[in-house]
């Protein structure tokens, strides 16, 4: 939320790139059940949801599945893993830091569709 919030206070106008960006935080939310701040490592350091979501997918699906939703867990078939995969790289695609370098909304949306039919 505070990446949002500094968005607003620093870009000279709000463009759609805003919206993509809380799009793929809600998508993080909903498959981690987590909040997007206020995490905390192992080690005991500050994360966010993002860097969270970023590590598992350097470190495999094994690691996806341990960040995602208990309840998700158990309803995940083993062919749906590389469906939730997908999801959390689009999710990061459109929080980029770089709001340019975010995808437009058409984009998301022909990417969900991708994953629809997979």
């Amino acid at each position: 939320m505070s990446q949002i919030l500094s968005e607003f206070a620093y870009m000279s106008k709000v463009t759609t790139k805003v919206d993509v960006f809380s799009f793929g935080t809600i998508v993080m939310e909903f498959l981690t059940k987590q909040r997007p701040t206020g995490l905390i490592e192992e080690d005991g350091m500050p994360i966010s949801l993002r860097q969270l979501v970023e590590k598992a997918l350097e470190n495999g699906r094994a690691k996806l599945l341990q960040i995602l939703d208990p309840e998700l867990v158990l309803s995940v078939y083993k062919q749906q893993e590389e469906i939730l995969e997908e999801l959390f790289k689009l999710a990061l695609f459109c929080t980029n830091p770089n709001p340019e370098d975010r995808p437009n909304m058409k984009d998301v949306v022909s990417t969900l569709l991708k994953l629809k039919s997979v």
